[in-house]
C-alpha cells in the first residue's frame, strides 16, 4: 500500500502546478460563484449520471451508500483541462484552464481475503471514505469603459477564490439494502476587488473597493441504495453466474448554514502630484458576520447492470436554491436548480484477461441542467454530451485503473452570455486488497 500513497503524493504535487491555471468564470460574481459539482470518474463519462451505480472495486463518490458494496480499498485522484469560448452580443474570448478535480479514498472496513480464507462472508458490511472536493469557484477580470453625466469613467473588476469541502463518508450494507452518510466541512474565501476612476480629469480621485468573505460551515447528506437481482434463480443454482441487477437510489442533502465573515475596505485616493497622495477611507468593516444558506437537495437514480457486460444509468435532481438566503453584500438572484442525466456503458470482455481494448469499459451519456443563477428573469442552462473509457492494469498485487473522458457542452444565459467548451478528464484509481488483512504468518 506504500506505493499507493507514494503515487498519490506525486500526483498531488503535480496538481499544484495545474491548479495555477484559473478558469475565467464571467458569472462567478453572483451567488457563491460557479458551483463545482464533483462527479465520479464513471459518471464523468456517463453524462454525469450514476448515483445508483455500485462496484466492488470502485467507490462512487456521488453516493456514500456505495461504500457498503466496496470490497477493495480505492484511492483516486482526478484532473481536468478545459478549453472554452465565451461570447456575448459584442465580444468573444478564448480560455484554457486546468485544475485538480478530486482527491479521495474509499476503504471497506473488512477484508475479502480474510473472508475467503475463513470461508465466511460478513452479513454486515461497512465502508469509510475521506475526500477533498471543490464546492465553488470565483475567477473573473473585467475592464469596463463607459460614460455618464459626470464624464467618462473606467472600472476594473476582479474576483478570485472559492469554497472547498473536506468530506468524510460512511456506508453500511445488509443483504440488498445499503445506507450512507456524508459529513462535509465547507471552507474557503471569496474576494471581490473594484477600482473606479474618471478619465481625462486631472486631478481625479480613484476609488478602491476590497471585499473579502471567509466562509465555513457543515453540510450533511444521507443516501440509500436498494439492489434487486433479476436472475436470482440462476445465481442460487450457480454462484459463478454474474448478476443482472437493478439499483434504486436516493440522496438527500439537508439544508445547512454557512458563517460568512466579511472584511471590507473602501478608500478614495487623490493623486496631487508632486505634492503627494490624499487617502480617504470611505468605509471599513472587519469580522462582520452574516449567515448564508446551502439549500435542500434531492437526487434520485436508477442503474441497470447486465452481468458486468453493459449497463444504463439515469439520474434526476432538484436543489432548492430559490429559497436560499445569501450573505450580506452578495449579488444575483438564485432560482431552483433542476437537472437530468442519462448514460450507458459497455465492456466487451468482463473477464479482465483480454487485450487492453477488449477489457476496457466504454461510456457515453448526456445531461441537461437549468437553474441556480437567474438574470433578467432568465435562468442559466447547461447541457452537453460525454464519452469515457476506463482501462485496468495490474502491478504488484494492485490494480491501477486509468479513466479518460471528454465532455462537450454549452452554458447559456439567454440574451446575455454563451459559453461553449470542451473538457478533458483524467482520473487514476488504485485498488489495494491488503487493508485490514489478518496475517497468518509472521
Amino acid at each position: 500500500m506504500k506505493y499507493t500513497f507514494f503515487l498519490l503524493i506525486v500526483l498531488a504535487l503535480i496538481s499544484n502546478l495545474l491548479a495555477q491555471s484559473n478558469e475565467f468564470l464571467p458569472l462567478s460574481r453572483y451567488g457563491y460563484g460557479s458551483l463545482s459539482r464533483t462527479y465520479s470518474p464513471f459518471s464523468q463519462g456517463c453524462g454525469h449520471a450514476g448515483l445508483a451505480y455500485t462496484s466492488p472495486e470502485e467507490y462512487n463518490s456521488m453516493n456514500p451508500a456505495s461504500l457498503g458494496f466496496l470490497r477493495f480499498t480505492d484511492a483516486e485522484i482526478g484532473f481536468n483541462v478545459k478549453k472554452k469560448e465565451i461570447s456575448n452580443l459584442n465580444n468573444s474570448v478564448q480560455d484554457l484552464s486546468g485544475t485538480l478535480s478530486y482527491l479521495q479514498i474509499g476503504i471497506p472496513l473488512h477484508n475479502t481475503i480474510n473472508e475467503a480464507l475463513e470461508h465466511k462472508e460478513r452479513k454486515h458490511k461497512f465502508g469509510l471514505s475521506v475526500g477533498l472536493l471543490p464546492f465553488s469557484s470565483t475567477s473573473y477580470s473585467y475592464l469596463i469603459e463607459d460614460s455618464s453625466s459626470i464624464g467618462n469613467y473606467l472600472r476594473r473588476l476582479n474576483g478570485s477564490g472559492g469554497l472547498n469541502q473536506f468530506q468524510i463518508g460512511v456506508g453500511y450494507k445488509y443483504k440488498n439494502f445499503a445506507a450512507g452518510m456524508n459529513l462535509g466541512y465547507i471552507f474557503g474565501n471569496l474576494e471581490y476587488d473594484q477600482t473606479f476612476n474618471l478619465s481625462g480629469v486631472i486631478p481625479a480621485a480613484q476609488d478602491n473597493y476590497v471585499d473579502r468573505y471567509f466562509g465555513s460551515g457543515i453540510s450533511t447528506q444521507f443516501s440509500f441504495i436498494y439492489q434487486q437481482f433479476l436472475n436470482q434463480k440462476e445465481i442460487t443454482k450457480d454462484k459463478s453466474v454474474k448478476a443482472k441487477a437493478l439499483n434504486y437510489s436516493l440522496l438527500i442533502g439537508l439544508p445547512s448554514r454557512l458563517n460568512m465573515s466579511r472584511y471590507s475596505l473602501h478608500t478614495s485616493v487623490l493623486n496631487l502630484n508632486p505634492v503627494g497622495l490624499i487617502i480617504d477611507t470611505l468605509s471599513f468593516q472587519d469580522n462582520d458576520i452574516s449567515k448564508s444558506d446551502i439549500p435542500f437537495k434531492l437526487v434520485g437514480g436508477i442503474s441497470y447492470n447486465n452481468k458486468e457486460k453493459s449497463g444504463i444509468v439515469l439520474d434526476a435532481g432538484l436543489e432548492n436554491w430559490g429559497s436560499a438566503k445569501l450573505f450580506e453584500g452578495n449579488k444575483g438572484e438564485l432560482v431552483n436548480d433542476s437537472y437530468f442525466s442519462l448514460g450507458g456503458w459497455i465492456k466487451p470482455d468482463n473477464t479482465g484477461y483480454g487485450n487492453v481494448l477488449k477489457r476496457s469499459q466504454y461510456r457515453i451519456g448526456g445531461f441537461y441542467e437549468k437553474g441556480y443563477l437567474s438574470l433578467n428573469d432568465e435562468s442559466l442552462t447547461n447541457y452537453g454530451v460525454t464519452l469515457g473509457m476506463a482501462t485496468a492494469f495490474n502491478f504488484q498485487r494492485q490494480l491501477c485503473v486509468v479513466n479518460l473522458g471528454i465532455e462537450l457542452g454549452q452554458s447559456k444565459l439567454q440574451n446575455f452570455i454563451t459559453e461553449k467548451y470542451i473538457k478533458l478528464n483524467l482520473g487514476i484509481r488504485i485498488n489495494d486488497s491488503e487493508w485490514f488483512l489478518k496475517r497468518r504468518y509472521n
